[in-house]
């Protein structure tokens, strides 16, 4: 589970940071590697934006490297459109200076954590990334149609369609 959310992590400012709760028994390979960890791990990070008859879904896809050849990866999908907290964490990685990755075990204790610099290509990607997911959803909302709930489910109903063929 994973997400990505404003939070005031120094007294004096807020920023977007990144949450990975590592609970699974498919990720105790990567738990034992992160508490065993004495420097910070190779990260990245891909985005997309899905465009839905609903609305926009950003998505952004973070990526661990733990242990070699095997990275933890994950999917967030925020609905930046819908204002709140998914608007504001896009609003903030545009021009924070660093990004926060914060790793939990399965009884939520913090077990590692690193953060980056992000340069103003990173700040210039996070932007594009929130004004087309907000041009997106504003022609939507001139046809009636915006509705965040939905747009999530048509994204979360591919994933449902990946697994089915996954298992079948």
């Amino acid at each position: 589970m994973a997400t990505c959310v404003p939070v005031q992590l120094d007294v004096s400012r807020w920023e977007a940071a990144l949450f990975f709760h590592v609970a699974g028994p498919e990720s105790s390979e990567d738990r034992r590697a992160m508490r065993r960890a004495g420097k910070p791990f190779a990260i990245g990070m891909e985005t997309d934006l899905v465009e839905t008859e609903h609305g926009a879904v950003a998505l952004l896809r973070p990526e661990l490297h733990a242990r070699p050849g095997d990275p933890l990866a994950m999917e967030i999908l925020l609905t930046p459109g819908d204002g709140g907290s998914h608007h504001e964490a896009l609003r903030l990685l545009g021009e924070q200076p660093r990004l926060t990755w914060l790793f939990a075990d399965r009884a939520w204790w913090v077990i590692h954590a690193q953060s980056h610099p992000l340069d103003p290509e990173q700040h210039a990607g996070f932007r594009n990334l929130l004004a087309g997911a907000l041009r997106h959803d504003t022609m939507v909302r001139l046809t009636g149609r915006y509705d965040a709930q939905a747009a999530l489910g048509e994204v979360v109903r591919h994933y449902e369609l990946r697994a089915a063929v996954d298992r079948g």
